[in-house]
């Protein structure tokens, strides 16, 4: 298990799940559409006794994944900082436009986030199921899952852009010997 901060760690635990293509694109497109709902979701959720319609779950949310993605890469962690606070405040700008006369309200806006938010965590099952041929990686750790794999699309998009590419190199040569173990422990299972 890595340590809080330890984003190698991070990096090789996760990339130990993701090996299939198909199950790695998926993941590529849902994770983001999951991070992005669930704050969508939030956004109209105001922190109470604070007077500041900005001020809700969802830019709470937004920016401490922001936050700790700076504490544990700030090359990668700021960009993705800016990204989600941006994301919070002209979503949260969108709904302040919006009311009953409105072609969208935001109660159905809000409903679009909830089924693309079910959606894409039924298509990365169906990715892990039938492509990956392993359980999520939320059963063993559900910070990873639920924290940390937001990040590591970011940084599938650093390696595939050229960046960090040493770091590539070692989280996959890493990531292999964990997965050629959990298969080796499976197979001897099966037996």
């Amino acid at each position: 298990m890595a340590g809080l901060f330890d984003i190698e760690g991070h990096l090789v635990f996760y990339r130990s799940y993701h090996f299939n293509p198909t199950n790695v694109a998926i993941h590529l497109v849902c994770i983001p559409i999951i991070l992005l709902s669930i704050i969508t979701i939030l956004l109209p959720h105001d922190v109470i006794g604070l007077d500041n319609p900005y001020v809700n779950f969802g830019s709470l949310m937004a920016f401490g994944y922001g936050f700790y993605y700076i504490l544990l890469d700030w090359t990668l962690g700021v960009p993705s900082f800016l990204f989600l606070s941006a994301y919070a405040y002209l979503v949260k700008s969108f709904y302040l436009t919006l009311d009953d006369s409105s072609i969208l309200t935001q109660t159905q806006f809000i409903n679009y986030a909830i089924v693309a938010h079910v959606g894409s965590w039924l298509a990365q099952f169906y990715g892990h199921g039938v492509h990956e041929k392993r359980a999520p990686a939320l059963i063993d750790n559900l910070l990873q899952a639920l924290v940390l794999a937001p990040f590591f699309v970011v940084y599938e998009i650093a390696f595939a852009s050229g960046f960090k590419t040493d770091l590539q190199k070692t989280m996959n040569n890493k990531a292999g010997v964990l997965a050629r173990d959990f298969k080796l422990k499976d197979a001897q299972k099966s037996k």
